[in-house]
């Protein structure tokens, strides 16, 4: 049994921490009967200033979505035009298995979709239980701006992101964090001998 109630909640602090007004999401999701997000008759769609979220929570609707995407392959604006408009997409599936082709093609589209300035990322129920930022085990993970890159990179004499050590997009807290290839993070590590220290990892 899904507790929607739990993955809407995390889903809400997700979408704060990477800047989004989720003002129609809340408003929107009101309004929607729990019993809904279990059926097969459609997907359920919200957004925020920057996102769209698509639940697909039934085998049909998965198949229903990953078959438009398929059609819309070569025309990301096309699929981004009929959803709400946002160039950002989070797809959102039960915990059923996601096959290796499936995922695969999700992560073709996600390098169409931040070809065009957005991203395409997909959550299964169980991956939005909990908020991994906040496992006491879990460091801070800052994900630095475009100028706070190039200043890191000239300051460290860094002449490529590839010669860095890497966070991959599929780690639970890049991808809490909506990490695209070539984002950098700072990583900050606390000891009680050394005190606070600073960790920097490339996203590929």
């Amino acid at each position: 049994m899904i507790d929607i109630n739990v993955v809407l909640h995390n889903l809400k602090e997700m979408l704060k921490s990477r800047g989004d007004d989720i003002t129609l999401f809340e408003e929107h999701e009101a309004s929607i009967d729990k019993d809904k997000y279990d059926s097969d008759a459609c997907c359920i769609e919200f957004e925020t200033s920057h996102t769209t979220l698509i639940f697909a929570l039934t085998k049909k609707t998965r198949k229903n979505i990953i078959d438009e995407l398929k059609d819309d392959d070569t025309n990301v604006a096309g699929f981004i035009k009929k959803h709400k408009g946002k160039q950002n997409i989070i797809l959102i599936f039960n915990n059923d298995t996601v096959s290796l082709p499936t995922i695969s093609q999700l992560n073709k589209y996600d390098k169409l979709f931040q070809k065009n300035g957005g991203m395409l990322q997909y959550f299964q129920v169980k991956q939005l239980m909990f908020n991994p930022t906040k496992h006491e085990i879990v460091p801070p993970h800052i994900k630095l701006t475009e100028n706070e890159i190039a200043e890191f990179m000239k300051k460290y004499m860094i002449r490529s992101k590839l010669d860095m050590s890497r966070i991959y997009p599929t780690d639970p807290v890049a991808k809490w964090l909506g990490l695209k290839y070539g984002d950098i993070v700072k990583i900050i590590r606390y000891n009680e001998n050394s005190g606070e220290s600073f960790y920097y990892r490339s996203c590929f």
